[in-house]
């Protein structure tokens, strides 16, 4: 454990990084140039070999050449008598082939693919560079580098092509034998007449070789050891020391100690101009300190101050919404009684206007028509009386559900009865729809039938002449409600006035009440009534395009 926490602080160590980084450039350029030399040296060696194996081939070729003019001169014996010492350029190529290779490492002989000595038989090398020779005469060489009984060794093929002096051996006719009693092969000045293939040694090129790489591989050992050393100590001395009591110096001011003093500490360049900027903050640091505690005193102060100002204040706004709640309360209350009080004289007033209304003629029209605006007239001041004093009680905590068995068809049907003859006198087409799967239920039934017939009237209300209003019921199997769409293809209702409608005593143009008459008390009354059942109301309409007004109710179990 103690090593592995060790290793781990050298390896975080700058210096090291450093030089590991160092090592590594080093490392890299040196293993390029070693590949760059040895690359080089192996070119240099391949180049040395072929121009001294080009020497040994062209000086053979010269003596085969010489012995082929000279070989059919007469030599006089001492005696005066004449003799004839035939010569070939073969044998002689052979015979000092062979005296070379018996003094030295090299062997150089010529050979063919069709050989007159078995001496001059090809190897598996030779007859490779044969075929390329002879295929290729524009080739003038052919050589590589072999192992040879655990020996590396350099093989050259020099090509060699019949002349004029050659004809007496090898020319015409065909199977003639020459002076030297070989059948003659019937070749041609310029054919091809095999090559002269020599082998040398390459001990001495690879030593020097191993001895250039071993002094390279030397060399960059000493280099990477001086430069390491050499950076190492720079970097103590010009980095690291002054790191290392920089950071004494911050691990002291750390600990709360601020008498720290960096002006002595050695350092040059960037690192001394960080010494200089942390010394200043040490001094600002030391400053802030010191007067820290009188500033949160200050502070605390202020923010106790602050406190007692806001518990005022929230006590002054807890007193004005108690004022404004018992004021809503009494303007609640005055509601319901003035409601409930104007509520009684009105059905009077239309109870005696119905008696009336039985004793006058039938022919008696104008009085028929009197008595008819006094009753509808009647009709919608009671409806409004009625919505005043339901959001009073409302708003008052004193409504409360009747909850008893509900049938949607019941109070579709009893809101047809309603507004169908009102339909009927605009000249509207008027549909209702409940669907079959739509269950029984718990509610408010004298409620929900003011929230239908509120809608309802609102569309016929809102309703051109020839238009038509429809009564939707369905059930909606995913959030098992009771979903009611009253929708009409009226005036409809501009986006901007649809955040709003609502609200208590409020139309989405104030144009409307003008031409349709109304407080806008029915949609804010439908909202509150559909809330108290737990569920929403919401409206889908643009100018001009009429309006869908949408009842979401839970279905609760009967049961």
């Amino acid at each position: 454990m103690q090593n592995s926490k060790f290793f781990g602080g050298v390896r975080d160590n700058l210096t090291f990084r450093f030089m590991l980084a160092t090592v590594i450039i080093i490392i890299t350029v040196m293993g390029i140039k070693f590949s760059w030399d040895y690359s080089e040296e192996k070119k240099q060696t391949e180049r040395e070999l072929i121009e001294k194996a080009q020497i040994i081939s062209e000086q053979q070729k010269a003596l085969m050449e010489f012995v082929a003019i000279n070989q059919n001169k007469i030599n006089y014996d001492s005696k005066g008598n004449f003799e004839f010492k035939h010569l070939s350029c073969s044998t002689v190529a052979m015979g000092v082939g062979m005296m070379l290779a018996s003094e030295t490492e090299y062997r150089i002989n010529p050979t063919n693919l069709q050989y007159r000595n078995v001496l001059n038989a090809p190897d598996e090398f030779e007859i490779e560079g044969l075929t390329r020779l002879k295929e290729n005469p524009s080739t003038t060489e052919y050589f590589a580098i072999k192992e040879e009984k655990g020996e590396m060794v350099f093989r050259y093929m020099s090509p060699l092509s019949i002349d004029e002096n050659c004809l007496n051996c090898h020319g015409q006719p065909q199977g003639e034998l020459d002076i030297s009693g070989f059948a003659k092969e019937g070749l041609a000045i310029g054919d091809f007449a095999g090559a002269l293939s020599l082998t040398m040694p390459m001990d001495i090129y690879m030593d020097n070789t191993k001895r250039s790489l071993f002094s390279n591989g030397f060399f960059s050992v000493i280099l990477i050891l001086v430069c390491v050393t050499g950076i190492y100590s720079l970097v103590t001395k010009m980095v690291t020391s002054s790191l290392g009591e920089l950071e004494q110096a911050v691990a002291q001011v750390g600990a709360g100690k601020w008498d720290v003093n960096l002006t002595n500490l050695k350092a040059k360049g960037e690192i001394k101009r960080l010494t200089k900027h942390f010394q200043t903050m040490i001094e600002q640091l030391k400053d802030l300190y010191t007067n820290l505690e009188l500033k949160v005193e200050q502070r605390t102060d202020e923010l106790e101050k602050g406190n007692l100002l806001l518990q005022r204040h929230k006590q002054e706004l807890e007193q004005v919404n108690l004022r404004l709640k018992e004021s809503n309360l009494y303007k609640s209350e005055f509601l319901a009684v003035m409601s409930h009080e104007l509520r009684t004289p009105l059905t009077s007033i239309m109870a005696f206007a119905e008696l009336i209304s039985v004793g006058i003629p039938p022919k008696d029209t104008k009085q028929q028509y009197y008595l008819k605006e006094v009753l509808q007239n009647s009709q919608i001041l009671l409806r409004l009386i009625n919505n005043i004093l339901d959001l009073a009680k409302i708003e008052a905590g004193k409504d409360q559900l009747v909850l008893e068995v509900l049938d949607m068809t019941d109070i579709v049907a009893s809101v047809e009865s309603v507004i169908a003859p009102l339909a009927q006198s605009k000249e509207l087409a008027f549909q209702v729809q409940v669907a079959p799967d739509v269950p029984l239920t718990k509610a408010d039934p004298e409620k929900i039938r003011r929230v239908v017939e509120n809608l309802a009237g609102n569309a016929v209300k809102f309703t051109e002449k020839g238009g038509r209003v429809g009564i939707q019921v369905q059930l909606d199997d995913l959030s098992k409600e009771i979903i009611i769409r009253v929708t009409d293809n009226g005036i409809g209702i501009r986006e901007e006035y649809q955040a709003y409608i609502f609200e208590k005593f409020t139309q989405a143009d104030s144009s409307s009440s003008r031409k349709y008459g109304g407080t806008g008390l029915g949609l804010a009354l439908a909202k509150e009534l559909v809330e108290l059942h737990q569920g929403w109301i919401k409206v889908e309409s643009r100018s001009g395009g009429g309006s869908t007004f949408i009842v979401g109710l839970p279905v609760w179990d009967i049961e």
